[in-house]
Order: C-alpha cells, then sequence, then structure tokens
C-alpha cells in the first residue's frame, strides 16, 4: 500500500550537528582542535580578567 518493495534503508549517523557526506571523521583536525583551544583561552582569559577586577574592587574580600 503505497510502499516500495524494497526495505527502506537505515540513514546514516550524522557527524557533530551536520551531516557532512565525507566519511572520515573532521572533528579531531588539526585546525578544529586548535579553534577549540583558541575558545577555551579566550574563555580563561574572560573569566580572570572578571574575577580579578571584581576581587581588587570589592574591599570586603580582603
Amino acid at each position: 500500500m503505497g510502499q516500495s518493495p524494497e526495505s527502506p534503508r537505515p540513514g546514516r549517523p550524522l557527524v557533530g550537528y551536520r551531516d557532512t557526506g565525507v566519511e572520515e571523521d573532521d572533528r579531531q583536525s588539526r585546525s578544529a582542535v586548535t579553534r577549540a583551544w583558541i575558545i577555551l583561552a579566550v574563555i580563561a582569559l574572560f573569566y580572570l580578567g572578571w574575577t580579578l577586577t571584581v576581587y581588587f574592587l570589592e574591599p570586603g574580600l580582603r
């Protein structure tokens, strides 16, 4: 009833958040790892800047 005679093929799992259509895994490439470290460094610098600013401006903490 409306179905084709051959059985449906299973879908291929996604790579990350999108289907790249490439068999090799691009998530651990050199550029992806470098970008991840840069993002982590920016987050750490923002955190340290905010924390140290609050620490030195708040008189009750010292």
